[in-house]
């Protein structure tokens, strides 16, 4: 049984809103990317490093989540593809990053 994002929120107590799928410190930190673009310039090599501090963050919620063992048995698989799609995300960023700084 796969389940959708809200179903797996109400499961496992996610602290995403289930309405809009946003947690509230990821909504702090797309706030603070925000503030630090609007006042530190725009800067690429900046904006993209607090970015990937925010990728770095969420891999190890997911991380810690798969290797805490207390996930349903029906949430592993889906919490698992997730990983998988946000390590890509991550690894995009990071490539993103790196290239800013040349």
């Amino acid at each position: 049984m796969l389940l959708n994002g809200q179903e797996l929120a109400a499961l496992v107590g996610n602290p995403a809103d289930t309405q809009t799928g946003n947690s509230v410190s990821g909504t702090l930190h797309r706030a603070w990317i925000d503030v630090k673009s609007l006042f530190g310039g725009s800067d690429r090599e900046r904006i993209l490093s607090e970015a990937k501090r925010g990728e770095d963050a969420i891999r190890k919620a997911y991380l810690d989540a798969l290797a805490d063992g207390g996930l349903p048995a029906n949430a592993v698989e889906t919490v698992s593809n997730q990983a998988s799609e946000i390590n890509g995300a991550h690894d995009q960023v990071k490539a993103l990053r790196d290239t800013a700084k040349l």
